[in-house]
């Protein structure tokens, strides 16, 4: 079971990787977020749900948005991102299930998370996402190369007595695509900064 966990984890990162870098594809006017108060936080935030609004992009619950650990932290700052006074229970995130489990922070319309793995996170050029759902797509298919079936995840742990030692190997079969480029705006900013205090 441990082996299987891994490889899937593994394979879950793949599938992110591939997903933000077509969202670091996207053309739209990068967006530079300040960092170096709470007012400024706030307003780099608002400005990326602004230019999806400015994009004609439905608010209709299927907004995400991908921040870094840095700047995750940096809206934590933010009274109306944190705050249960601004945001009702069902937006906060972890009021179900147990913490560490991936749970969306619904503000402004948008279901937000921090990933550990966007583009220059820990630099002074870490980038950030806001997208909506049907601007990318993924899709998976089978192929001959794997195991079980021909299905698009699978694992193959078979026992080598010769080695005595078992062989692991994951396979997967997918590719993430660009849909509409107007549906995803990237922000830049600055994640060696040190979290606001004022």
């Amino acid at each position: 079971m441990a082996y299987a966990k891994s490889g899937a984890f593994a394979l879950g990162r793949k599938v992110d990787s591939q997903i933000t870098t077509v969202l670091d594809s996207t053309t739209q006017s990068t967006i530079t977020m300040a960092v170096t108060s709470y007012a400024a936080i706030q307003g780099a935030l608002i400005t990326l749900v602004e230019a999806l609004d400015s994009n004609s992009v439905p608010n209709d619950g299927e907004r995400y948005g991908a921040l870094t650990p840095r700047m995750y932290a940096q809206a934590m700052t933010v009274d109306s991102f944190a705050n249960s006074d601004y945001v009702g229970a069902n937006g906060l995130p972890f009021t179900e299930g147990a913490p560490g489990h991936r749970k969306w922070k619904d503000w402004m319309g948008i279901k937000w998370a921090m990933h550990p793995a966007l583009p220059g996170k820990g630099t002074a050029t870490a980038k950030h996402f806001v997208w909506h759902k049907s601007a990318i797509g993924y899709a998976t298919g089978k192929h001959a190369g794997n195991v079980a079936s021909n299905d698009s995840v699978s694992a193959d742990i078979t026992w080598h007595g010769d080695r005595a030692s078992h062989f692991v190997n994951h396979m997967m079969s997918g590719q993430a695509v660009l849909i509409d480029d107007t549906g995803i705006i990237e922000g830049n900013s600055n994640d060696t900064t040190a979290v606001a205090t004022s």
